[in-house]
């Protein structure tokens, strides 16, 4: 095995060559073509040991992994992506393998949805390695912000959740891909939308924190994965399907599984389930 210490960055830049695109040149920065639309950009993490687990994934489906999270920002919010940014903190006993397996994995999501990665930036760090991933694109229409979601709204999800948790337990590669052409008909339609990466509860502080609008949710209404429990597809992570609120008429001709309703009352309920947690939270 051969570790990445001592290899120097610019050896390391002439290994991930074939998976970042020649747009970025070479340079300090990438000049990108204008695209027409309301640009839209997130940007994501994944940390060795919190969002991966190299003892029994490979870098490649880590890589893979990390850029489908990234890009269910971009899905909920009904945008085309087209391009990413990538920049990686790796210790030096890192192997060389798994560090361009990253790009690798990255390249091989890239390739499908179409996009560029178009540059990025390394370092060496003396924790556990981290990949910082920022991703842009565009979108026909202005995306409805969290912050207009209304009492009355009903709540509803584009599929079965739990799948990551249900993975995760019986160690099993998932490689999801981003919901981008769901994300965008549903943003046509008017919907206002969130991609499931904390958890369906956690995901609805998160328009009850940006609206003041809380929502009453009904557990035997969620969907469910093979093999997932009720509170996996409450609380699990790392899921590509998106929530999505609005008005039940649209909702009903969006066909998407309604599992709830935004209310007056300002907090999160879910009828019949106990939790002691509602989804992942960093800090908590």
């Amino acid at each position: 095995m051969t570790a990445v210490g001592g290899v120097g960055e610019s050896g390391l830049v002439e290994l991930i060559k074939p998976y970042v695109s020649r747009q970025a040149g070479g340079d300090d920065a990438a000049v990108l073509e204008p695209s027409d639309g309301y640009p839209v950009i997130s940007t994501d993490m994944a940390v060795e040991g919190v969002h991966f687990d190299l003892s029994w994934m490979r870098a490649e489906d880590a890589g893979w992994r990390a850029l489908a999270f990234a890009l269910g920002d971009l899905a909920a919010k009904g945008a085309l992506p087209e391009w990413a940014l990538s920049s990686v903190a790796v210790p030096r006993s890192w192997s060389v393998e798994n560090f361009v397996g990253l790009f690798k994995g990255m390249h091989e999501l890239a390739s499908r949805v179409p996009m560029w990665i178009v540059g990025g930036d390394m370092s060496a760090i003396d924790g556990p390695a981290v990949l910082s991933l920022t991703v842009g694109g565009s979108a026909d229409g202005e995306p409805i912000a969290r912050r207009a979601a209304q009492p009355g709204w009903v709540v509803a999800v584009t599929g079965a959740l739990g799948k990551s948790a249900v993975a995760l337990r019986e160690h099993r590669i998932l490689r999801p891909e981003p919901l981008i052409a769901e994300g965008l008909r549903l943003n046509e339609l008017g919907l206002c939308c969130g991609d499931v990466s904390d958890g369906l509860v956690q995901e609805m502080e998160k328009f009850l924190a940006m609206s003041g609008v809380g929502s009453t949710i009904r557990a035997d209404d969620v969907p469910r994965a093979a093999g997932a429990s009720v509170v996996d597809a409450l609380t699990s992570g790392e899921e590509v399907q998106l929530v999505c609120v609005g008005p039940a008429s649209v909702i009903t001709r969006a066909g998407l599984h309604v599992v709830g309703e935004m209310v007056e009352d300002k907090r999160v309920t879910v009828l019949g389930a106990e939790l002691d947690r509602t989804g992942y939270d960093h800090f908590a």
